[in-house]
């Protein structure tokens, strides 16, 4: 869709919208009531004050129009008129009016405080439509304006909703949807899309005539329906294509760059001087004098807000609290809060009862799903033990719901499908959408009554409430369930993440460390004392404050000047957040957007739950019918012989024409009559509602004839499926819920308000205006003194001596005490020229030095790997010639061309160069090393790395941030080859000379081993870090995973914290990937990993206090780096079949938010280059590049074109190559 201006959204307004409540009557075009002048009042049409004047004169004329006067049951010509009702229109008119006002002058912060002001006096539901469509349209025009895509899907998500309660004939809704859809490439939306748009289009159609503007809304509506219906029929992978969270590194470099001027040396130098006293009474702020400054600053204005922050912490004794942009009300817990806008502002769906509400498993049953043991029961075995030894079975011991005294059955298909199921039932309480009815219907399927065992005897066993009675069932059983469970969604593509994202930028700006105090009398704000000692790591989320004594400071003794640092750092803050701007309008725009998301959802989860009760229904008429039919087999069984019996489908015929003119609440007669027409009719589905009763009670009497035995199971069938449609229907409530609460947190975190963060940077300006002042008065002191020992100097001075040579002492100590007073003076005035002047003779100074430094450090044959250096200036490097790149790969960096000419050409020029016999010496040792295991397995690991898309980028990127001195020899080597890499082509002859170097120094450091992946670790080890420390190591940022683990006991409920590692990525047994992809089929290979991971279990540690049993971990990883790296060990013995199954298994895309927490859904790697080992321990490089396989051996140029992944697999299988390293590349949100 086109962008749409303001003024546009104006003139696009639809028309059909009343000024009345939501609810009302709603005027359209057939309808006119008089007095006329009471309707334009009262009800305008928005085109009346939103359209050009030729459309406002057609709808006075269609207004004024007596063939289409009809009556209205709210007013008349004859209606008596309550005054109140005037006087509330007229004071809509006049706030819309200043909404409008607002925003046409660009200050939506202003309108949407007018509507919101308006929603809370009157309550959302009862304002005129025009407000629900100024807020949409606002919000539209945000999402229109905002840069960031996951911004600008919070504002649509949030400008659906009001356009909805409009109830405009407009397109603006479905638009919005259809946008959304675009965004997330989500069916889900799609769908919504297409049902709001035929929803407008059937209001269009029952207005009539409809004028330009309808006809073009129309169109719109047409359009966007069919759009919908296409995608939805193409399929959509519901993946959003946005960017990763990322910080503007230019304005974060703008605002940074004041610590680097005048100021800075200035400020530490005079910090530097000051006693310590003096530091500690500087961190005293004077209430009053900041008062007095701000008034300056600010005015009456700044007043205002500064008493406001002041009398709020006094009063409340807190920082920090939550603030309701619509009622403005202030909170200081949390659960309260939520609480207000859940019961006074719509951010909960509203039920008039709680009875079928769906639940989440409680941890008890997930724990027993957990742990349990999930071994097939030998039904037959244990029935018959409980009715013969019914009393030994009352024994069996169990433990967390599990006993492992029941007889198992040697059965391995049942076994699978029981694995499937609590793989299944693991997501689901992972996701949060395990209800307790879906598990509780598993547990209650009675296959023991088969075997003639009451429920009261399985409740003497202890088979109640546990997940093991689910064992118990058959393979059709169980089919069954695992066939709903993979039916039931673990996820909703409805871009909640997004929100999420969109919320964590703008709050991720607004932390608080510091912590600030007052004194007792509340003169004096108290800065946090760690600010004298040093850094201030933690985040202050309590923002509590104490009252403490005037010497707060006494036992800290100030270290260092990172006092200085806070004062000159100034955060990356929306200017919005500045004081001193009212609180409430703070993220005011995406807060309101955001809260409109949530009535939207629970407009979803009421939608959701409507259908779940008419299945409910449904059901229970079924019950009714099959009791009908279970009356007529008891009647049988009593009747006298002879009497004839009545047939189900007639005894159900003839209950229809006694319900059919139940119309009361459902379930009622309609409904009844409406099933049992599908019984008859052996639907496969239920249908809730026919269009002509009669006609089907005539289909029911045509059926009287259906045998017993169809009827009842037509109805077994029926029952079956509402009874999954309603399973069914409870997860995707849960789901909804799911959302709703992600949305309301962050809606919470919106909401929290620090008054730290509001004055920060006023308190940070006004301490640096209190620290110059200190500089300045102590240069003016000093001028003072050199004056007064000017003068004292000329009092002492003798009247006898006079003379030539004390006269001319007493010029030079007058010339002496000036220049130190003009010293003084220049400090004050010129420090920053001063300043600039030494930083550019440090930098030349410091330049200098290092590359003295380098040019003197030699190379000995018995110094240590760790201070090796190289004594070779960089004029002594040869001229080798450039290598062009081959055909198969043009963007290879490593082709290394075979041109004997060139190569003679080559060692003439080294001949002529300094350094020769250095360089030969050096190139001895790859010809050694060339027919060795490791040389092999070290050149393709190499290769495999070089040949990663963003490792080369980044290192291109960072070229020039090498470091020139490296410590030992091992970064030196590793140095120059990636120098060269980076470099885009490599000097032809060098290519062995580096890959030797970097071995004969790997040798050298530590015993070298030829497994590939063991040399990868030493790589990443030993790489050279850049020159200036400030960039983050090229390692950490391309290869490090930071992952901490999380283990929540199932028993005792510690939640113990263990410290964030550090790793390259995974490492997994190949055959054990390949045994659980023959069990599982077509499982994917980050849920294979997965379920691998969780035979990973971790004790509760007794200890710190812990109960010792053992629970299930789970990876959280902090961050998605660039590469993700698997290592595959094999036991060296496999054969070609196991070898194609293993590699087959490895699926050329991964999603590893399956495999980790604490990503976003769908974070999507792609395999770009692997290592594998052949049957003869022969090293292979296998890269992808311009959709193709291409697979290198040690040679240079012996590469060969393989093809894609099929062929791949047929390769490993055929030349017995198995991939022992794995490199996945992160795939941009764009690409997907």
């Amino acid at each position: 869709m086109d962008n749409i201006s303001r003024k546009e959204l104006f003139q696009k307004t639809p028309r059909g919208s009343s000024l009345l409540s939501r609810g009302s009557h709603v005027m359209t075009k057939k309808e006119k009531v008089q007095p006329f002048a009471v309707i334009l009042f009262f009800f305008p049409r928005k085109e009346s004050y939103l359209l050009p004047e030729a459309t406002k004169e057609k709808t006075l004329r269609i207004a004024r129009n007596p063939e289409r006067e009809e009556s209205f049951p709210l007013l008349s010509s004859s209606s008596t008129m309550d005054p109140s009702i005037f006087e509330t229109a007229e004071e809509d008119a006049r706030l819309e009016k200043i909404a409008k006002d607002h925003f046409a002058q660009g200050n939506h912060i202003k309108a949407l405080e007018v509507i919101e002001d308006a929603f809370s006096k009157r309550g959302k539901d009862n304002v005129p439509g025009m407000f629900h469509y100024l807020q949409g349209s606002i919000l539209y025009h945000l999402a229109k304006r905002a840069k960031k895509s996951d911004v600008t899907f919070a504002f649509l998500l949030g400008c659906v909703e009001p356009f909805t309660d409009d109830f405009g004939l407009h397109a603006f809704s479905a638009r919005a949807l259809l946008e959304m859809a675009k965004q997330l490439d989500s069916e889900l939306y799609y769908k919504k899309a297409e049902k709001e748009a035929e929803l407008r289009l059937s209001l269009l159609e029952s207005c009539g005539e409809l004028d330009p503007a309808d006809l073009e809304a129309q169109r719109t509506l047409a359009n966007i329906s069919n759009e919908a219906e296409l995608k939805i029929l193409h399929g959509c992978t519901g993946k959003s294509p946005v960017p990763a969270l990322e910080e503007s590194k230019e304005a974060r470099g703008m605002i940074m760059s004041d610590s680097n001027k005048a100021a800075d040396k200035r400020l530490r130098s005079q910090w530097a001087s000051m006693s310590v006293e003096a530091k500690k009474n500087f961190m005293k702020v004077s209430v009053s004098k900041l008062r007095g400054y701000v008034e300056r600053l600010y005015g009456e204005e700044g007043k205002k807000a500064l008493d406001e922050v002041l009398d709020s912490t006094r009063i409340d004794k807190k920082w920090r609290f939550w603030l309701c942009r619509t009622c403005s009300r202030k909170f200081f817990y949390v659960k309260k809060f939520r609480n207000h806008l859940e019961q006074e502002h719509g951010a909960k769906f509203k039920r008039a009862t709680a009875k079928n509400m769906p639940e989440m498993v409680n941890e008890a049953l997930a724990g027993m799903i957990l742990d349990g043991g999930w071994e097939p029961v030998d039904a037959v075995a244990a029935a018959d033990m409980i009715k013969t030894r019914l009393e030994s079975v009352k024994e069996f011991v169990y433990e967390e719901g599990w006993s492992k005294d029941w007889p198992l059955a040697e059965d391995e298909e049942r076994s699978n499908l029981l694995k499937q199921i609590q793989y299944h039932l693991v997501l689901l309480w992972e996701s949060k959408v395990l209800c307790f009815t879906t598990l509780e219907w598993m547990m209650e399927l009675p296959i023991l009554a088969r075997f003639e065992v009451t429920e009261s005897l399985i409740a003497e066993c202890g088979l109640v409430g546990t997940p093991q009675r689910i064992c118990f069932w058959d393979c059709h059983e169980l089919k069954r369930i695992r066939d709903l469970l993979k039916l039931t969604k673990f996820e909703r593509d409805d871009g909640t993440d997004l929100v999420c994202r969109a919320v964590e930028r703008l709050c991720g700006r607004t932390g608080v460390k510091e912590k600030i105090e007052f004194d007792e009398q509340f003169s004096f704000m108290l800065l946090d004392k760690r600010l004298l000692r040093g850094k201030i790591d933690p985040f202050d989320d309590e923002g509590t404050i104490d009252a403490c004594k005037h010497d707060y400071y006494a036992k800290t003794q100030p270290q260092g000047d990172d006092i200085i640092t806070w004062l000159l750092d100034y955060p990356l803050i929306d200017g919005s957040f500045e004081f001193p701007r009212s609180a409430r309008a703070h993220n005011l725009d995406i807060w309101v957007a955001i809260l409109r998301a949530i009535h939207y959802t629970c407009r979803d989860w009421g939608t959701k739950y409507a259908r779940k009760l008419e299945n409910l229904y449904y059901d229970k008429v079924l019950t009714d019918a099959k009791n009908l039919c279970t009356r007529e087999d008891e009647r049988r069984r009593t009747a006298p012989e002879g009497e004839a019996n009545v047939a189900y489908a007639s005894l159900l015929g003839d209950r229809c024409e006694e319900l059919k003119t139940d119309n009361g609440d459902p379930p009622n007669g309609r409904n009844f009559v409406f099933a049992v027409r599908d019984v008859l009719e052996r639907a496969p589905d239920p249908t809730f509602e026919f269009d002509d009763l009669e006609a089907s009670l005539d289909l029911i009497h045509g059926l009287k004839d259906l045998s017993d035995g169809t009827v009842l199971e037509s109805i077994d069938h029926l029952k079956s499926v509402v009874t999954d449609k309603v399973l069914l229907a409870d997860s995707k409530i849960l789901l909804v819920e799911k959302s709703r609460i992600s949305l309301l947190n962050e809606l919470t975190r919106l909401s929290a308000f620090d008054y730290r963060s509001y004055i920060r940077n006023l308190l940070r300006r006004f301490m640096r205006n209190e620290l110059n002042e200190i500089v300045k008065m102590d240069a003016l002191a000093k001028v003072a003194a050199a004056e007064a020992d000017l003068l004292s100097s000329e009092k002492q001075e003798k009247e006898k001596k006079s003379g030539s040579k004390s006269k001319k002492r007493g010029v030079i100590k007058d010339e002496l005490n000036e220049i130190v007073k003009m010293d003084v003076l220049a400090k004050v005035a010129a420090a920053e020229a001063d300043l600039l002047s030494s930083e550019k003779q440090e930098k030349e100074k410091k330049s200098g030095s290092k590359n003295k430094k380098r040019g003197v450090i030699k190379k000995t044959s018995t110094s240590t790997s760790a201070d090796i250096e190289q004594n070779v200036e960089p004029e002594s490097s040869p001229p080798l010639k450039l290598v062009e790149e081959d055909c198969i790969e043009p963007e290879d960096t490593l082709n290394i061309a075979s041109n004997t000419d060139n190569q003679e050409e080559t060692a003439k020029d080294m001949q002529n160069k300094p350094g020769e016999d250095l360089l030969s010496k050096h190139m001895e040792s790859p010809l050694v090393a060339a027919a060795t295991k490791c040389n092999l397995a070290l050149d393709m690991t190499l290769k495999a790395l070089c040949k990663i898309k963003v490792l080369k980028e980044y290192l291109v990127l960072n070229q020039d941030e090498f470091a020139d001195n490296q410590e030992g020899q091992v970064p030196y080597a590793l140095r120059d080859f990636f120098t060269a890499f980076a470099s885009k082509t490599i000097k032809e002859g060098m290519y062995s000379y580096l890959l030797g170097n970097v071995l004969a120094s790997l040798e050298e450091a530590r015993s070298m081993s030829s497994d590939a992946a063991e040399l990868l670790v030493s790589i990443l080890e030993f790489w050279p870090c850049w020159r200036t420390p400030d960039i983050e190591s090229c390692v950490t940022h391309i290869f490090t995973l930071e992952e901490y683990e999380r283990m929540s006991c199932s028993k005792c409920r510690k939640n113990p914290n263990y410290p964030e590692q550090s790793s390259y990525g995974v490492v997994v047994a190949a055959d054990s990937i390949r045994d659980l992809k023959r069990a599982f089929g077509k499982m994917k290979l980050e849920d294979i990993l997965k379920l691998i991971r969780m035979e990973y279990k971790m004790l509760c540690d007794a200890k710190t206090e812990g109960c010792g049993k053992t629970n299930f971990v789970h990876h959280i990883i902090s961050r998605c780096p660039p590469i993700f790296t698997i290592v595959l060990k094999w036991e060296k013995n496999e054969t070609e079949k196991e070898i194609h199954e293993t590699t087959k298994a490895l699926h050329r895309e991964i999603d590893i938010s399956r495999l980790y927490e604490g990503m976003e859904p769908n974070t999507t790697y792609r395999l770009v280059s692997m290592v594998g080992c052949s049957e003869e321990e022969e090293y292979i490089c296998l890269s992808f590049k311009k959709n193709l396989w291409v697979s290198y051996r040690h040679e240079a140029l012996a590469k060969k074109a393989v093809g894609g992944w099929t062929n791949v697999v047929r390769f490993c299988e055929k030349m017995k190559v198995r991939p022992e390293i794995l490199f996945y590349e992160a795939v941009p949100k764009l690409d997907q």
